[in-house]
């Protein structure tokens, strides 16, 4: 929960840049990019050092250990070095960033594992492997994007927020579905909530996979013009249409996916799985077209839709649970997030603007 909470603070405070520095990149506006990049860095100082207060005394009131509130230092630490991974991710040098990736992990486990095994407290090893291994992926993605170009003092703060503020919306919107469970447990009761949570969480890590992708699509899709990106989009769903045939033997097995991975006690859960399976699904295809039409230039539409539509998911999940348990609030979501991705599929073939005319801005 706590993890939650920070992260959905800072994907707030992180101002949309984590987006908007390789869209800008991807456009060779290397002096909104530098601007970008130290707005970024110091609103993640600042959240640093916030949450770690509060969540000092939140811990400290609640008789929890205080070493939790190192999850504010570390996990803004990653922010920002997720937000400069946008360089060379726009420069078309991925690598860098699973290098990133491999070089926190590993540094964290390598930090964790010992101070577990030396009897160490395991929420102080827990967090500060974290923080130790943020701290190694601030250094690596520094140097790797040593020599940037661009004058971050030619691009004031003012500005440079309100060109990334569309990307602050569908950022901010986004993260509206991680209020799901504490819906289902006000409209549902705690047993609801337990079995939605159990089967959404199941299906969790294959949102990974779009999310990833969703950060090379922006600027890649920059450098398309209208026709290529539909084009893009159609190949995109052809692929997860692929994976949602591959995924039938979870669907038609379901009872005993749940029961061989949560345990007994979620017999019964199948059903609740198979549907937010479905969703799962269509949350990747919104994601990866609304990534397209954002490197289109079409920001403010995906900011304006994704307003609405949270609204929307949150709604169909409490109603869902409110008439039929887990089960209907899987429905609920997985009907709210597939009209959510036939709209923005519709805007993609839609044939009105370009990447060219829809800019965000003046171009500092």
């Amino acid at each position: 929960v706590v993890i939650a909470v920070v992260g959905f603070t800072l994907v707030v405070t992180g101002l949309g840049m984590s987006i908007f520095v390789p869209w800008a990149r991807a456009r060779g506006e290397h002096d909104d990019v530098a601007s970008a990049l130290r707005v970024n860095t110091w609103s993640n100082v600042a959240s640093a050092v916030v949450l770690v207060a509060v969540l000092a005394w939140w811990a400290a009131s609640g008789g929890h250990p205080v070493a939790v509130a190192l999850i504010g230092v570390s996990l803004a630490l990653e922010r920002n070095v997720d937000t400069w991974l946008g360089v060379p991710v726009a420069d078309g040098e991925s690598a860098v960033a699973v290098v990133s990736v491999l070089v926190r992990r590993t540094v964290c486990l390598v930090v964790m594992v010992p101070a577990l095994l030396a009897g160490a407290d395991p929420v102080l090893a827990f967090t500060g492997g974290l923080t130790v291994g943020a701290v190694a992926g601030q250094v690596h993605v520094r140097r790797a994007v040593r020599g940037l170009e661009g004058d971050a003092d030619r691009v004031g703060v003012r500005a440079v927020v309100s060109r990334a503020a569309p990307f602050l919306v569908a950022n901010t919107t986004g993260q509206a579905r991680t209020l799901d469970v504490t819906l289902v447990s006000l409209v549902g009761g705690p047993v609801a909530a337990g079995v939605y949570a159990a089967a959404t969480k199941l299906v969790q890590p294959v949102l990974l996979v779009p999310q990833a992708l969703a950060s090379v699509l922006v600027p890649h899709a920059t450098r398309l013009d209208t026709g290529t990106a539909r084009r893009l989009g159609t190949r995109l769903g052809a692929a997860l249409a692929g994976c949602a045939v591959l995924a039938t033997p979870l669907v038609v097995w379901r009872e005993e996916v749940v029961v061989l991975v949560l345990g007994e006690q979620y017999r019964g859960a199948g059903l609740t799985f198979a549907v937010a399976l479905a969703g799962v699904g269509f949350i990747a295809w919104a994601t990866t077209v609304g990534a397209i039409l954002q490197g289109q230039g079409r920001q403010r539409l995906v900011a304006r839709l994704g307003a609405v539509f949270a609204v929307l998911v949150l709604a169909g999940v409490a109603l869902g649970a409110w008439l039929a348990g887990p089960t209907g609030a899987a429905v609920g979501l997985s009907a709210s997030w597939a009209a959510y991705a036939f709209t923005l599929a519709i805007f993609l073939a839609s044939p009105t603007r370009t990447n060219v005319a829809q800019d965000v801005g003046p171009a500092g």
